[in-house]
């Protein structure tokens, strides 16, 4: 756990907030002082009774995620909100600055995945990893900048180690953390001296997407993926991502950079 108050003040949106580690990043910032808009698709309570029982999952996640960071005495605050649509990362924006009258962290978080050959791959399933995953990251900095400017702000954005290497059966997904870290490289120099921005390079955290795509498509148990894969024998958790991000928000002269957290995968090459 971080240390309380070194982010005093400041109003962070998590988008994917969520899901497991948008959760774990939100609990790290809240703990560093940092209120919280929790920003996701489908979230709201008001429209329970029109969700399916994975929507419920996540709407529950948020619920619980806004008591637990509300009982340590930081404001929480919950967007719904599509990061494919620009009209709805306006809105986000706008009501986060009616709420809070100001934005200091963007933590672009939200994503998904498939697992599908290229040659089997439909277009449809391409530009859906690739919009949440890469268009939804430039929609929300977009609209978020103005205000990171008159802060001087960070932004965070979460890629993968997918975006340093390659792997079969997921081109889209590669494709589209390749594009979060050329992104981040970009804007952090369009937004310097004000504003910094990082990306944070998750490695095997244990998740849905973990669990219910790679996996199987590895073809081996998530226990098997660890000890195979993994120099320092653990698998990675959301709080290490939140961690991470409260690094980021803190120092002004980290710019540019992404940073895996991966328990030494990337370096497991023979």
């Amino acid at each position: 756990m971080v240390d309380k108050n070194t982010l005093d003040g400041a109003v962070s949106i998590v988008t994917g907030g969520g899901g497991d580690i948008g959760g774990g990043i939100a609990t790290e910032l809240a703990a560093a002082g940092s209120d919280i808009v929790i920003a996701d698709v489908d979230i709201l309570e008001t429209e329970y009774n029109q969700k399916s029982s994975a929507e419920i999952g996540g709407a529950t996640r948020a619920r619980e995620l806004v008591d637990r960071i509300e009982s340590e005495d930081q404001r929480a605050h919950v967007v719904d909100c599509d990061v494919t649509k620009s009209d709805q990362i306006d809105a986000m924006v706008d009501e986060v600055i009616d709420e809070f009258s100001r934005i200091d962290i963007l933590v672009n978080n939200a994503g998904v995945i498939t697992a599908t050959p290229v040659e089997e791959m439909a277009e449809a399933e391409w530009e859906t990893v690739m919009d949440v995953n890469a268009k939804g990251m430039f929609l929300a900095a977009r609209a978020a900048i103005p205000h990171l400017r008159e802060s001087k702000g960070t932004i965070i954005n979460t890629a993968s180690i997918a975006g340093e290497i390659g792997a079969a059966g997921l081109a889209h997904y590669c494709a589209s953390k390749h594009a979060v870290l050329g992104l981040t490289k970009s804007l952090s120099l369009e937004l310097a001296p004000d504003v910094t921005v990082n990306a944070i390079c998750p490695g095997i955290v244990e998740t849905p997407m973990w669990e219910d795509v790679l996996t199987p498509e590895i073809g081996e148990s998530y226990d098997e993926t660890i000890d195979r894969a993994i120099p320092m024998g653990r698998d990675q958790t959301p709080e290490d991502m939140g961690r991470l991000a409260v690094f980021f928000a803190e120092n002004r002269n980290v710019t540019g950079q992404s940073v895996v957290v991966d328990g030494g995968i990337l370096q497991n090459v023979l």
